[in-house]
């Protein structure tokens, strides 16, 4: 090699002496890559199955709420339209439910619609449960009014 050829070469050898490395062809990825993205996705994934978590904790406690409310609801429909009870408490339990119910009286007035008089009457359910090993309640109340002669 004589002339260009011979320079070419030396310039060559210039280049990928110390200091260079040519890029590798197979271009994976080193451990330290692969280490900090398995702990990103391990954050993430905690992240997630705590929001999955919280989220069936919340439709659990929507479901027994919506369940009381019905039961307490059905509860005061059966003793306001059912027979003139006397005042006082009476308790029962239906499906993991229980209630009490308080009838007590509010005032009566003379009407002249009416030849008797109207008694008002208190009706109270209250509905407890237990959830999470918490107590859970809530109540429902009306008024109803009957005519006595």
């Amino acid at each position: 090699m004589t002339g260009q050829g011979a320079e070419m070469a030396r310039g060559l050898q210039g280049r990928t002496g110390r200091g260079y490395r040519p890029p590798r062809p197979d271009g994976g990825f080193s451990l330290l890559e692969v280490l900090m993205a398995t702990a990103l996705v391990g954050l993430v994934l905690v992240a997630v199955l705590q929001v999955l978590s919280a989220s069936l904790s919340a439709q659990e406690a929507s479901l027994k709420n919506s369940q009381a409310v019905l039961l307490a609801d059905k509860v005061l429909q059966e003793y306001c339209t059912g027979p003139a009870l006397a005042e006082g408490e009476y308790q029962g339990r239906e499906e993991g439910f229980s209630y009490r119910v308080r009838r007590s009286f509010l005032y009566d007035f003379s009407s002249m619609q009416t030849t008797g008089k109207v008694v008002c009457t208190l009706i109270q359910v209250t509905v407890s449960w237990e959830q999470r090993g918490r107590t859970k309640s809530l109540s429902l109340e009306t008024i109803r009014s009957t005519c006595q002669q």
